[in-house]
């Protein structure tokens, strides 16, 4: 089996797990955190970005996420072996059908994904170059989906999202390619919410809401 095949089932039985009956409902994310083992990084930042695959705002939820990629990619940049959250992310709390639903989206996509990927491009998916561009997206990812700009637009968070999932493909499927993707979704965000931002300062905040839910 090679290591590919290896991380990409370690990442379907934790996501498994993760939409599984706990013990004690609802689960917080510390504790599914615990399990993860030596993929930490990639599968912390597969099962934080789920909430941000549906179209309802987050709110201050998307706060406490934004805060979890930073602190993800702060560590991953520096290259630290041992991924430790501050407690108020280990709390968190998803409920069992939430849970399951994230889940199953989640490997729909990471499944459709895969069958895009192959190994190429794997000096960005090994050493250092992995650990500082991982790092380099989780962080621009938290800093993205913390801006409130838009806050009513459905799927507001999509590109962001799209960037984990191609990221995390990447690094699990050794694909720099899926890495350059990433990046390239970052760009079209930044894109997206300047767009957004001169619509608000053009026509102002009700006629942009009015724009998108007439």
């Amino acid at each position: 089996m090679s290591d590919a095949t290896s991380q990409f089932d370690d990442l379907v039985a934790t996501l498994n797990q993760f939409a599984a009956p706990a013990a004690t409902e609802p689960l917080a994310f510390g504790d599914a955190l615990d399990s993860l083992g030596h993929n930490a990084y990639t599968l912390t930042a597969t099962l934080a970005i789920l909430p941000f695959l549906q179209p309802i705002p987050l709110g201050l939820f998307a706060l406490v996420g934004s805060a979890a990629f930073v602190a993800l990619g702060l560590q991953l940049y520096k290259g630290e072996a041992n991924l430790a959250l501050p407690q108020k992310i280990r709390t968190v709390t998803l409920s069992l059908r939430m849970r399951q639903a994230l889940v199953n989206t989640c490997l729909n996509i990471i499944r459709f994904f895969r069958k895009l990927s192959k190994p190429r491009l794997s000096f960005l998916v090994e050493g250092r170059t992995k650990e500082k561009v991982g790092g380099f997206i989780f962080i621009m990812v938290g800093l993205l989906v913390a801006i409130p700009l838009g806050g009513v637009v459905p799927f507001k968070n999509l590109f962001p999202s799209l960037a984990v999932l191609f990221y995390c493909t990447g690094e699990v499927e050794r694909d720099g390619l899926m890495v350059i993707f990433a990046l390239i979704c970052l760009v079209l965000t930044i894109i997206f919410y300047s767009l957004l931002a001169y619509l608000i300062l053009k026509f102002g905040v009700v006629a942009f809401n009015h724009f998108f839910w007439k």
